[in-house]
């Protein structure tokens, strides 16, 4: 128990200074090198966890989707399109109003094999989803929707980044959530409920608490 205790400690020592390293010079120039001297650790230590910074990136995204649900869990919203909709503008308004969160985040996004990871995490999501609103599909259709939209959404972003498309951090989620609700076939006096009720959440609820990077 204490070597897995201490093991766990050293995992999020590592956490810690990987992000503070992402946050301060974006993932390209981020070395894991730089992070074990940072966490007083060999690299053969730091290894031993993350053998690769897409290691680390995974580890990242996944403790901040799961704090950013848990959050909207905690705040009893329990339908999973909900969820999804008020997750899309927590994470968004964490990431895109903070220029070093989304130099880190859009690199990830030009980075294919990284956006890769995105995906991974959010599919539970859309099970979850498909599954409140009670509608079957093949494996085939459902990898159909998961690479449309995480296709556009990975275009969408890299425009948006490059200054292409004008417009605000509200616009754009609404683009995201009215893309995936076409894709669902979710009727548009129900879409125009969901982005209400999520405006009302990010309002009234505090996120500051809740990190992406540092």
């Amino acid at each position: 128990m204490t070597i897995k205790r201490k093991g766990n400690i050293t995992k999020e020592k590592i956490l810690y200074y990987a992000k503070k390293e992402f946050y301060q010079n974006g993932y390209s120039k981020t070395q894991l090198k730089t992070i074990a001297e940072q966490a007083d650790l060999s690299l053969g230590n730091l290894n031993y966890y993350f053998k690769k910074k897409d290691d680390l990136v995974k580890e990242i995204y996944n403790q901040f989707f799961t704090e950013v649900y848990q959050f909207i869990k905690n705040n009893h919203i329990y339908d999973a399109l909900k969820q999804y909709c008020f997750f899309l503008f927590v994470i968004y308004n964490i990431v895109l109003t903070d220029e070093n969160n989304k130099r880190f985040y859009c690199e990830i996004i030009q980075n294919k094999s990284n956006y890769r990871v995105m995906q991974e995490l959010i599919r539970e999501k859309y099970h979850d989803i498909l599954d409140s609103l009670q509608r079957s599909m093949t494996p085939l259709e459902f990898e159909i929707i998961i690479l449309t939209e995480f296709g556009a959404r990975r275009e969408i972003f890299l425009n948006y980044y490059d200054g292409l498309l004008q417009m605000t951090v509200d616009q754009l989620i609404y683009y995201l959530i009215k893309n995936t609700c076409k894709e669902l076939d979710i009727p548009l006096e129900a879409f125009n409920d969901l982005i209400e009720c999520s405006h009302d959440f990010i309002e009234k609820k505090d996120i500051t608490q809740i990190k992406f990077l540092i």
